[in-house]
C-alpha cells in the first residue's frame, strides 16, 4: 500500500517567498558543482544538514507536517531532519528510480515547476496488483503498482523513505527546481 502524504504550502497561508528560495538555490549552484546520484543531466547540491537562513520558514512548515505523519505512524521517537539537497532539472533531465535508505519519512518541496517538467512516479512492489486487485473499479494510490504526483509550485509531498520513486524527464525549456529531504531518528 502506498502511504503518500501531501499538502499545499501556499504563499498566502505560510508567507513563503519562493523567489528568495529559488535565488538561494541558483546562488548555491554557482558555488558548488554538485553531485550525481539519481539525477541524470541536472544539478543536485551536496547533502546539507544545517538549514540555511532562506529555508528556515520552509522547514518550519515541513516540520509541522512531519510531526503529523509521525503522530499518525505512532512512532515512539521524534523524527528529525537528517539532510536535504536542492535539485535543478534542465530540459531532458530526470531522476532514476531510487529510494532513501536511512530515512523514515522523505519528501520533496517544489519551488519552480514549469508545465511538462516531469511527474513524480512512485512504484509499489509490495503488492501484486494484477492478481490481488483484479476486481478494482478504479485504481488509486492504495491499490496501484504505480502512482504519480503532478508537481506544482508550493506542493510538498511526504512519503515513506523506502518507496521506490523517480522523476520523469523535464520536457520544458525552463528549469524545474525542488528541494528533497529525509527525516529519521
Amino acid at each position: 500500500m502506498f502511504s503518500i502524504f501531501s499538502s499545499y504550502l501556499q504563499d498566502n497561508v505560510f508567507d513563503l517567498n519562493t523567489k528568495k528560495i529559488k535565488k538561494e538555490i541558483l546562488n548555491m549552484k554557482t558555488k558548488n558543482k554538485g553531485v550525481i546520484l539519481s539525477n541524470y543531466g541536472g544539478w543536485q547540491s551536496n547533502s546539507l544538514e544545517k538549514v540555511l537562513k532562506n529555508f528556515i520558514d520552509l522547514f518550519d512548515k515541513i516540520n509541522t507536517d512531519v510531526k503529523e505523519v509521525e503522530k499518525n505512524l505512532g512512532l515512539e521517537k521524534k523524527l528529525i531532519l537528517k539532510n536535504y539537497w536542492c535539485n535543478i532539472n534542465y530540459l531532458g533531465s530526470f531522476n532514476r528510480p531510487h529510494s532513501h535508505p536511512g530515512g523514515v519519512v522523505s519528501g520533496v518541496y517544489y519551488v519552480s515547476i514549469p508545465k511538462n517538467s516531469g511527474n513524480l512516479i512512485f512504484e509499489n512492489f509490495t503488492t501484486h496488483t494484477e492478481t490481488t486487485y483484479s476486481f478494482v473499479k478504479k485504481y488509486n494510490q492504495y491499490n496501484s503498482s504505480k502512482w504519480f504526483v503532478v508537481p506544482q509550485e508550493n506542493l510538498c509531498v511526504l512519503f515513506p523513505s523506502y518507496l521506490i520513486h523517480y522523476v520523469e524527464p523535464n520536457l520544458s525549456n525552463e528549469e524545474r527546481i525542488s528541494i528533497s529531504f529525509n527525516y529519521g531518528f
